[in-house]
């Protein structure tokens, strides 16, 4: 079989499947198969293909066509500067958490430690780490599968200002330890909305990455409680979230009385998908004592 008679086969059966981007997927497939970048496959249209070769697009084509991400497929995804290792065991960084590191990286102070809580993958400790290699970063992660993923992660960047510790937010971390800045990708999708979700995330993504009580503010919330016992005074903490969860997570935040400089912040595409505050020690302690 030639390369071309590949491609269109597969653009075909995508169409048919009601794949919305059917060239596009096809092409994105052969580029994994054949190691040839997905825009240069034409001109490589009359290549003949290897018996592996068609064994394993077709193995591709099938999973693919049962929804399950190419991301698992394939067994990476590219977020910042780095090529992570991902797998069913953990979520698929999207690129609104990309713009998260971002304002991570402005507000950490020079050779400051922070902490991340549920780094899945790794993606955000891992970017924080490599674009910032005077920084520390203390990572948690919850799921066994996912923190041996962020794990191998930080051992193919070599990267060792990162720890990667397995714990429930923050209970594996020293109590002695104070961080200058606290960032966080937890679950916060509504059990309530699971059968709307698509099916590539509805049925591969793990439930533990992805759903929260509470309509889907429990983790944030709960990190929002114990997060000031770990914090130097001053500092900043970011939480990604659900677009319609801003007014109810900035209003609970208010309520703590540990924070101030509360505010939104959009993605890249407008959405209002962050949620920013600073920890205020003098009020928190007068508020709750524990500080």
């Amino acid at each position: 079989m030639k390369l071309i008679d590949l491609l269109k086969n597969s653009e075909e059966r995508f169409r048919s499947a009601g794949f919305d981007s059917p060239e596009i997927e096809a092409a994105y497939m052969l580029e994994e198969v054949t190691g040839i970048r997905h825009n240069l496959l034409w001109t490589e249209s009359e290549r003949g293909l290897s018996p592996e070769e068609q064994t394993r697009a077709e193995d591709y084509m099938m999973r693919r066509l049962a929804h399950e991400p190419f991301q698992y497929i394939c067994g990476w995804e590219d977020f910042r500067e780095l090529k992570l290792n991902v797998a069913p065991g953990c979520l698929i960084p999207r690129p609104e958490t990309e713009l998260l590191v971002d304002f991570v990286l402005k507000a950490l102070p020079r050779n400051g430690h922070a902490c991340e809580l549920g780094t899945g993958s790794g993606a955000i400790a891992l970017s924080i780490a490599k674009e910032r290699p005077d920084s520390r970063i203390t990572a948690s992660e919850i799921s066994p599968d996912a923190l041996a993923i962020a794990e191998s992660n930080r051992k193919k960047y070599g990267l060792n200002n990162v720890s990667i510790v397995r714990g429930d937010l923050f209970a594996s971390f020293d109590p002695d330890v104070k961080f200058d800045l606290l960032v966080a990708n937890l679950p916060y999708i509504p059990e309530a909305v699971r059968d709307t979700l698509p099916r590539n995330v509805r049925d591969y993504e793990p439930s533990l990455a992805l759903f929260a009580d509470h309509e889907g503010m429990a983790l944030i919330e709960r990190a929002l409680l114990e997060a000031p016992r770990y914090l130097k005074p001053g500092a900043p903490l970011f939480f990604e979230m659900g677009e319609e969860q801003g007014a109810a997570l900035a209003g609970f935040a208010r309520t703590q009385n540990c924070y101030t400089g509360i505010k939104i912040l959009q993605d890249q595409y407008g959405v209002d998908r962050f949620l920013a505050c600073i920890f205020a020690p003098d009020t928190c302690k007068k508020h709750c004592g524990t500080v």
